[in-house]
């Protein structure tokens, strides 16, 4: 069965000379921005701070970037001279600085080439996460591409018919790693050594943020779609519908106890059964291509990890790690060209503002690595994850960007190695959208009282982990003032430097050293 027929892309399209009116009146400063914000959302853009300007989210589905789609984008960039390119926590890329009638062209153009970018905000399924090297690295259980896919396709067609509480995410894990945050988000698929799957659900970052319960074990894969819609059954009917503030699924938990969650839950999973036909073919997603030639244990050490090999003999890929997830649109468009000239490859966007290119030859992944080496990080801290900030979102409380860059040079002005810091995680508010709560070191943007005067501030969390089967969410230690945070991470640097070992080594005998020192600047 395939659910992404032509009549669902259409219907996915159709409300666009509705919302073409609804953006013309915007840019002429003709309605509010709370007035855009419910209609543009569901196209997947949002005013930026100001209101003279919007974004577009691109809708990738597991984060795959097809080579044909590569292409197109790198033309995108190219026809529209982009000033800003953010990739996100959510596997997608936000193009900013955008007129209206560019983000209407845009879209058409998007969706004619199979980015469906529909319900990429709004109350929505919103774009499915996935474990960017499945297919490709040793050791996984089963390759998961084929039932992201499926799902990313099928909830496509939930879009246009169903009106939602809030946003709903669903993610895959192929089992070896946590990014997708798969245990705490609003439904998450595990994957297992027998071939199936462990789901998990109601869990949430943000405001109470809350980890997610057990929901079912040994599902097999074939029925992935109707726990899918069986959550949406349930989101629809038991959500708080009086306080948006409280209209995510993990309220429906912490109102009714997890037990009647499940009950509730699986009264919908058994009737979705009896009444839908959701089976489907599986696709071939198997790669075939082959490599012709080997890079040396050299040439990969030399690339700092940025180089890994495949489980597929010979091939390649190469992860893309722009600064605070702020892609050079150059650069983004000189490495999209040459890779959609490819044959067989991708890009798999990744949870940490990043991007793999994969199925690269040994000749392809030297010059996919040269293309973008002078923009992508090196260390864990420069690979830090950060949200766009306040200078661009409206809700932001602090300019996480700026803040980001201004420790980052300063530690390069006082020649402070940053090697041993830890990848931190920042967000403008308490949204979470830089993942702060699960960062090992997290920031939140605040405001802080100084001497009586409200300061630009972070909130510092510790000790968050996204684990597989170990999720912790960070401890607040308190608030540092913007102006004080690259005194704060120099000397956190120097202390690890004297230690000579990195700080998630350091950290498990000295919790009460980095108190202390936290306190100097809290």
């Amino acid at each position: 069965m395939t659910f992404l027929t032509e009549e669902v892309k259409a219907r996915l399209i159709k409300d666009l000379p509705k919302f073409a009116k609804v953006s013309e009146q915007f840019f002429n400063k003709e309605i509010s921005v709370n007035d855009y914000k419910g209609l543009s959302g569901p196209f997947g853009t949002y005013a930026e701070r100001g209101a003279n300007t919007g974004m577009f989210r691109l809708r990738l589905p597991g984060g795959r970037i097809t080579q044909k789609q590569l292409a197109f984008l790198a033309d995108l960039f190219t026809r529209n001279d982009l000033p800003h390119l953010h990739f996100t926590t959510g596997q997608s890329i936000q193009i900013h600085s955008l007129q209206g009638p560019q983000i209407i062209e845009m879209f058409k153009e998007c969706h004619a080439q199979g980015i469906y970018s529909r319900g990429g905000g709004g109350d929505h399924p919103r774009n499915i996460a996935a474990s960017p090297l499945c297919g490709v690295t040793p050791g996984e259980p089963f390759d998961i591409t084929p039932y992201v896919q499926v799902a990313s396709e099928y909830i496509l067609t939930l879009i246009p018919d169903f009106k939602m509480p809030r946003k709903l995410k669903v993610a895959f894990t192929n089992g070896l790693e946590n990014a997708t945050h798969v245990t705490f988000k609003d439904l998450g698929f595990w994957a297992q050594a027998d071939g199936t799957f462990t789901v998990y659900a109601a869990g949430g970052l943000g405001g109470n943020p809350r980890k997610g319960i057990l929901l079912a074990e040994k599902v097999e894969p074939s029925e992935i779609l109707y726990y899918i819609k069986a959550m949406v059954r349930t989101f629809i009917e038991n959500a708080d519908y009086k306080t948006r503030s409280k209209n995510r699924t993990r309220y429906m938990v912490a109102e009714m106890g997890e037990d009647k969650f499940r009950e509730t839950y699986n009264k919908f999973l058994l009737f979705t059964k009896r009444v839908e036909d959701l089976d489907f073919t599986v696709p071939d997603t198997t790669i075939t291509k082959t490599g012709n030639g080997k890079l040396s244990q050299e040439e990969l050490a030399k690339a700092n990890g940025l180089i890994g090999e495949q489980v597929q003999d010979g091939l390649y890929y190469v992860y893309y790690h722009p600064v605070g997830g702020h892609a050079q649109p150059v650069v983004a468009r000189d490495v999209f060209q040459y890779v959609g000239s490819l044959e067989g490859t991708e890009a798999r966007m990744t949870g940490e503002e990043g991007t793999y290119f994969i199925n690269l030859t040994a000749d392809e992944a030297r010059k996919v690595y040269d293309l973008i080496k002078d923009d992508s990080s090196t260390s864990n801290f420069s690979a830090s994850v950060c949200c766009v900030g306040a200078s661009k979102c409206q809700v932001g409380f602090q300019n996480s960007q700026a803040a980001y860059k201004d420790i980052l040079a300063h530690l390069k002005a006082e020649g402070i190695d940053d090697s041993l810091l830890p990848k931190i995680h920042i967000s403008g508010c308490p949204s979470s959208c830089g993942t702060h709560q699960i960062g090992t070191l997290g920031l939140h943007g605040f405001v802080k009282q100084v001497d009586g005067k409200p300061q630009p501030a972070f909130n510092l969390f510790k000790g968050g982990s996204d684990e597989l089967g170990v999720v912790t969410f960070g401890e607040p230690l308190g608030a540092i003032t913007t102006a004080d945070l690259p005194a704060f991470f120099a000397e956190l640097a120097q202390t690890l430097n004297a230690a000579g070992v990195a700080y998630d080594i350091w950290i498990q005998d000295h919790e009460a050293d980095f108190e202390a020192l936290a306190k100097k600047y809290i």
